[in-house]
């Protein structure tokens, strides 16, 4: 049965809603990658797009996303291709959209344009595959399937694209497609909204992939895919450094439990391993483990950007940065519009110690977002600024407050002409001491950042008492105590070398 169409309503609202973060997001596939066909090797790019109803009253999710979905399994199983996955593609639901300027923005070779009808238990779908370097179709689909069997209607429509396809550019497919894990319909719906809410990457959307994934989970308790999604979005509310869950080891197992009932449901989902790796990596400090996870899922799926950002982060955590570049650049070129992987570019920038290179990726991310810049900069290139000369940092953080959006717990315009005045008689340190008071009495941030505070201004002592706090919450920055340039003034202290040893040691939980 199809979902009431208030809750269509709802998903299609939520969509809109992210348009102006996406706007942003596009332009980061220009600045930092370029435009023009794709970087993988010499393989054809394609975009599949969003179906378009040609009855704006019979929208449904399950046409629109699903068919989409199942066509990104199929093509993404011929030799030659390498497919946008479906969280790159979910904005471009917008009827007005043009196809050719998806595929722009994309940077791809192709884009496969569809729309359907639905009429009388019926569906009749009309593909067009755009070139779009030459703007021009060069083939056309046309089909109308029974519509009262959704999953059979989305596999036939599927295969028989993926077979023109095959046709067309002469090739094989190099392994069967991809299944979508489920012959429930709700289940399946459900989970296409908890990614769509992952995807986001903020706290309240991560809740509620927890929450909608949940009820996917319940309705088919054989659905690995949804386990995954599970798996990660609630590993991801950790990494969040949520307040809101008083009990780290327990969350972090329900985690676990996620990904065990995955992959004993079906070994070959990527996103298990995935997940698999982010835990053994920021929970359990099993590196060796790590690795495993994360290069067997870039195995399994080596076309997934999550599965190469994970594997880019654990590089990064294990100092192999080099390696870490490749692949976080490898997560770009397949993702191209996702801010999450360039923001994972920039911390390994900084992490690595690369100044220059990691604040002109800051300056570009913070003239296309200029108000996530200001955290973005203290997170990461900012919490480095004794790389630069002090007027120079302070001019440059007070841009990005002053573009920010003012009205957050983290600052406001009182706060901005404080840090000013103090600048004026203190200097940068003590900007930062300040700071870090503010901090230590009304923490808003992980305990490892504010631990990282206190290191810089020379405060050893507090320092060395919030790591603690964040070696007892299992913060997802403790795998960097290695190689965090903020904790310099640390290395040699006896007590952090030991914590050092803690994690690098693959303790127990």
């Amino acid at each position: 049965a199809r979902k009431p169409f208030a809750f269509r309503r709802r998903f299609l609202f939520a969509a809109s809603a992210l348009i102006i973060f996406l706007v942003g997001a596009i332009g980061l596939g220009y600045y930092f990658s370029g435009s023009g066909k794709t970087a993988v090797g010499e393989r054809k790019a394609i975009a599949v797009l969003p179906l378009k109803p040609i009855n704006q009253a019979s929208r449904d999710e399950l046409y629109e996303i699903g068919i989409a979905d199942s066509l990104i399994q199929r093509i993404s199983s011929i030799n030659g291709f390498v497919v946008r996955p479906l969280s790159a593609i979910r904005k471009y639901a917008d009827l007005e959209q043009d196809p050719l300027a998806a595929g722009k923005e994309q940077r791809v070779d192709y884009v496969l344009a569809s729309n359907y009808q639905v009429a009388g238990g019926r569906i009749r779908v009309t593909a067009q595959l755009w070139n779009v370097a030459t703007g021009q179709v060069e083939e056309t689909y046309k089909s109308e399937k029974n519509a009262n069997d959704v999953f059979a209607m989305q596999d036939v429509v599927a295969s028989e694209i993926g077979d023109l396809l095959l046709a067309r550019f002469a090739t094989t497919s190099s392994s069967p497609a991809a299944m979508r894990g489920t012959e429930n319909e709700e289940a399946y719906r459900l989970y296409l909204q908890g990614m769509y809410f992952y995807d986001r990457r903020t706290r309240p959307d991560a809740h509620k992939a927890v929450e909608v994934l949940e009820q996917a989970v319940r309705l088919d308790p054989n659905y690995a895919r949804a386990w995954a999604g599970l798996a990660h979005a609630r590993r991801y509310l950790i990494n969040l450094g949520d307040n809101t869950l008083t009990n780290i080891h327990d969350e972090t197992r329900k985690s676990l439990e996620a990904v065990n009932r995955a992959l004993a449901l079906d070994s070959s989902v990527s996103e298990a391993h995935s997940a698999l790796c982010d835990n053994k990596m920021y929970y359990e400090y099993d590196f060796a483990g790590a690795e495993t996870a994360c290069k067997r899922a870039i195995e399994l799926k080596p076309g997934s950007p999550l599965a190469h950002n994970t594997y880019g982060r654990f590089l990064m955590s294990r100092g192999r940065f080099d390696e870490a570049i490749s692949e976080i650049k490898t997560a770009i070129e397949l993702e191209p519009t996702s801010y999450f992987h360039q923001i994972v570019y920039l911390t390994c920038l900084a992490q690595s110690r690369r100044y220059d290179e990691a604040f002109r990726q800051m300056d570009r991310i913070a003239e296309l977002n200029p108000g996530n810049a200001f955290r973005l900069y203290w997170h990461n290139a900012g919490a480095l600024m004794t790389a630069e000369d002090p007027p120079k940092a302070f001019e440059r953080w007070m841009k990005y407050l002053k573009s920010a959006n003012l009205k957050s717990v983290y600052m406001d315009e009182q706060s901005i002409q404080l840090y000013e005045s103090i600048y004026q008689t203190a200097g940068w340190q003590g900007v930062m001491r300040e700071q870090a008071r503010k901090n230590k009495e009304n923490p808003v941030e992980h305990n490892f950042l504010i631990a990282a505070l206190h290191a810089q201004i020379g405060d050893k002592a507090t320092a060395l008492e919030f790591l603690e706090k964040s070696y007892a919450r299992r913060e997802f920055w403790m795998t960097h105590l290695r190689i965090e340039p903020r904790l310099d003034a640390l290395r040699g202290d006896p007590r952090f070398e030991e914590l050092v040893g803690r994690v690098e040691s693959k303790p127990k939980p």
